[in-house]
């Protein structure tokens, strides 16, 4: 009987090592990433409280933004990790720290001026909380050696939402400007301040304000008349072509609109993104463009599914013809399979399947997709984009808190940037940190299951509209509008976590 007792020991444990044994293989299983045409590199996550946010890279670094958490005190910083060894990359230095303030957008460049020969390096920087608040506004870094960077100068914004995206340049007349998306300037000032600005920062040490605008100021008496009111209009990301004579700045339900700076301090809109008909829900996020600068891919931000039942859509990229700037012409539009209902008529719920940022390499475009991952979609019919590869992060332990799927997760993937390096690509996850992988897979060769066609033939369908707009709110008012945090829900992540707080705060509450 003792025997068959000591036996039966050994069985039970024998089972409990192979049911364990087993759990953890599926776990290790379930933390690699989902690829197709696609190989990882490596991986790694800086030790940080709070989630991560976009990625650069300049040389031999990359630079990882960080996003909000909580009153983010103590300050997280920009991350600069060595990828000589993109096998093992290797975090050098945190800098950007700013008690009570993010840094989720981050350029880095050569720049040689009077003032400053070396790289730079500009963040934008956001308060975290209205009752502490930090430092709103622009960075400037020497990070020439990125182990040690080192604070060249800072610019205030003057409102509490701060820099949200930026991009940078350095002119053929040799001026280096940037170009600042400052959300809900236009509102929080009662319209003295756009929420698009111009800095010159040819000398990093004195970076000084050139001119400020906004469509509901500044555009054309139509569109004045039409926007003025809307508070789902707004500047969420600027970036500059034509060699610095021009600015690509996306605000939001307006567009994408394209302005000529070639005198920076006198902004001239020459032409604009058209929105159909039936595009109920409008969210300009970002863009790019091709190299010769005639294709232009908007892409459209939502963080909730749009809609109900087999209505419900989240959002996607369009690709327009660019050739003529006045008249942007639509000629398709691209999502992935889980973005837009499928043969089933049904979209994932599981995660956050919005489209994010995008940058465009030859042929190819690099598209951060949320939980998604980066898609990489073949351009060269732009009539009809074909997803080529794909590359997901699996889900990790939540660092983030600023999304959440509709189960209540945060754990799922949720790729906030993307960018093509060398012959590598770069990843941020909000939760993991940054992913480096390799695109193995004939691009050429068949396509994926991500929905892309022609303007004139099914294009994605469109998503339902959004609660409808109500004039701007009043910066004195009792807090906790729900109608504003339910828009905010659908309008994105920079309504959210950046700015939107200002406005929900300055509200009056009512009911959609």
């Amino acid at each position: 009987m003792g025997g068959w007792r000591r036996v039966g020991v050994v069985v039970s444990v024998l089972l409990v090592v192979v049911v364990l044994g087993a759990a953890g293989a599926s776990g290790a299983q379930e933390r690699q990433p989902r690829t197709w045409n696609t190989e990882l590199v490596g991986q790694v996550a800086p030790p940080q409280d709070g989630g991560y946010a976009d990625v650069w890279a300049h040389k031999d670094v990359a630079y990882l933004g960080n996003l909000r958490q909580v009153d983010c005190r103590p300050a997280n910083g920009v991350w600069a990790i060595d990828l000589r060894d993109p096998a093992r990359p290797r975090p050098l230095a945190s800098f950007a720290k700013f008690p009570g303030s993010d840094g989720e957008d981050v350029w880095v460049g050569s720049v040689r001026t009077k003032s400053f020969k070396g790289d730079l390096a500009a963040v934008g920087l956001q308060p975290c909380s209205r009752q502490d608040p930090g430092f709103a506004g622009l960075a400037l870094y020497d990070v020439t050696d990125p182990a040690r960077p080192r604070e060249l100068g800072r610019l205030a914004t003057g409102v509490a939402s701060g820099v949200h995206e930026l991009g940078v340049v350095q002119r053929p007349d040799g001026r280096v400007l940037a170009l600042a998306a400052v959300p809900y300037s236009f509102n929080l000032s009662q319209g003295r301040q756009g929420d698009l600005r111009i800095v010159d920062i040819t000398d990093p040490r004195r970076p000084r304000q050139l001119a400020d605008w906004d469509i509901r100021r500044d555009g054309p008496a139509e569109a004045r008349g039409q926007l003025a009111a809307r508070r789902d209009v707004f500047c969420h990301s600027a970036w500059p072509f034509a060699k610095g004579s021009k600015v690509a700045a996306a605000f939001w339900a307006a567009g994408e609109l394209f302005l000529d700076i070639g005198d920076p301090a006198a902004p001239r809109l020459v032409g604009q993104t058209p929105y159909r008909a039936e595009d109920g829900y409008r969210g300009a996020h970002s863009g790019w463009f091709n190299e010769d600068e005639t294709l232009f891919v908007q892409n459209d931000e939502a963080m909730a599914a749009i809609g109900s039942g087999s209505r419900a859509s989240w959002t996607f990229q369009r690709v327009f013809d660019t050739s003529w700037l006045a008249r942007p012409r639509l000629l398709s539009t691209f999502a992935t399979e889980s973005a837009v209902p499928g043969k089933d008529g049904r979209v994932a719920t599981d995660g956050i399947y919005s489209v994010h940022n995008a940058v465009v390499k030859g042929d190819l475009e690099y598209v951060s997709w949320y939980s998604d991952g980066v898609r990489v979609v073949d351009l060269a019919d732009p009539d009809r984009p074909r997803e080529v590869a794909w590359f997901v992060p699996p889900p990790s332990p939540p660092r983030q808190t600023a999304v959440t799927a509709r189960d209540g997760r945060r754990d799922m993937p949720v790729v906030w940037g993307v960018y093509p390096w060398k012959d590598l690509v770069l990843a941020s996850d909000m939760n993991s940190g940054l992913w480096i992988f390799r695109v193995t897979g004939d691009d050429k060769a068949g396509n994926g299951p991500g929905s892309g066609s022609g303007a004139s033939g099914q294009a994605a369908p469109a998503p339902e509209a959004a609660p409808n707009p109500a004039p701007a709110a009043s910066p004195t008012g009792d807090p906790g509008d729900r109608g504003v945090l339910t828009w905010a829900a659908l309008a994105g992540l920079a309504l959210g976590l950046l700015a939107a707080g200002a406005v929900v705060r300055s509200a009056h509450r009512h009911h959609p």
